[in-house]
């Protein structure tokens, strides 16, 4: 879905890796501007524990969409795949070993 209010040249860049810094960091997500017409949001489910963003940081992530509710770009760092992913991956790991 094409948004009319995000250049095309920008909806290009989905599924590319892009850099950007780390302009507010929160419980449900860290917020990167990357330069583009809307900034990007890294959600909670894509951090780990030990992952420590700060504001200021420079971040490069995999763009992964344009959420038109939240009105950014969605951000993922790059090889990360989501909480629930990767627990259900350990459930697997674990029932494998048993």
């Amino acid at each position: 879905m094409t948004n009319p209010e995000v250049p095309e040249a920008e909806m290009l860049l989905v599924g590319s890796v892009v850099e950007g810094e780390a302009t507010a960091v929160f419980r449900w997500g860290v917020i990167v501007d990357l330069g583009l017409s809307r900034d990007g949001l890294i959600d909670v489910l894509y951090i780990d524990d030990d992952d420590n963003y700060q504001v200021g940081d420079r971040v490069s992530c995999y763009l992964s969409a344009f959420d038109e509710m939240k009105n950014k770009f969605i951000l993922r760092p790059p090889g990360q795949v989501p909480l629930a992913e990767r627990l259900r991956r350990l459930e697997e790991q674990r029932g494998l070993s048993s």
